[in-house]
């Protein structure tokens, strides 16, 4: 296979961009909800029309949704999402996805994100809370009750809970947010099942990011090679044919 500088170069950038995706993983390794990002080369131009986040030199960024261990918190208001879906959270620039159910509460008593983005409920609003224990069911209905002795339960709201038939369209906004540019094909989940007082720990598999860092590293300390190969050979070849002139 012949090669030149510009092919090489344009290789090397590919790599370089691989590693960024790399070191973010391991950065995001104990960010709960985290979903690992790998850079990958496009088959086509097919391919290529469908991705969301698409970059230089035919590559795209790919998600993986796959689901993090679920880890034990004993706050109630830590929620872990079994299976597919997204919380829906309201931010200044319209509504967003998450996994990162580590959620709080802010000074108007609404359940928000750690970023402050308000949870949406089924409604379309936030969710207030009232004076007293919070308890959120399996199915995401949210009550108080007064006391730890009283039975008897107010129900607040229900979390809104979407899915998507086509994750890959989702736009990773950072925060741990994610927005449909309105391809991803979004639906509803009435019956959801959440594990409190757990939350989604990354899935981000630590020895297999840390070998392809190695594995990258090496392919571009090859690329360098290449190329001060190939530069040279044009030093030697115009050195030729300046004599021979």
């Amino acid at each position: 296979m012949a090669y030149d500088i510009p092919t090489v170069a344009s290789a090397m950038d590919q790599k370089i961009m691989q590693l960024d995706y790399i070191s973010n993983n391991l950065a995001n390794a104990a960010t709960p909800g985290y979903k690992a990002q790998h850079l990958r080369a496009l088959k086509n131009l097919e391919e290529a029309s469908e991705a969301a986040e698409t970059t230089p030199s035919n590559t795209a960024v790919y998600t993986d949704f796959s689901q993090g261990m679920a880890q034990k918190t004993g706050n109630p208001l830590d929620l872990n999402l079994q299976g597919d879906g997204f919380f829906v959270v309201q931010t200044p620039t319209g509504q967003a996805f998450t996994r990162q159910g580590n959620f709080t509460v802010n000074k108007l008593n609404q359940i928000v994100t750690q970023f402050g983005h308000p949870v949406v409920g089924s409604g379309g609003g936030p969710i207030t809370l009232t004076d007293g224990k919070v308890q959120i069911s399996e199915e995401g209905f949210v009550y108080v009750s007064k006391n730890e002795a009283e039975s008897a339960e107010s129900e607040i709201g229900k979390l809104k809970i979407v899915d998507f038939s086509n994750k890959q369209a989702l736009v990773n906004a950072g925060e741990g947010l994610y927005r449909d540019p309105g391809t991803a094909g979004m639906t509803q989940i009435d019956k959801p099942k959440i594990s409190v007082e757990c939350v989604e720990s990354s899935n981000v598999n630590i020895v297999k990011e840390m070998a392809s860092m190695i594995d990258t590293h090496r392919l571009f300390e090859t690329y360098q090679k290449i190329i001060q190969t190939l530069s040279e050979e044009d030093k030697l070849s115009t050195s030729r044919i300046g004599r021979i002139g």
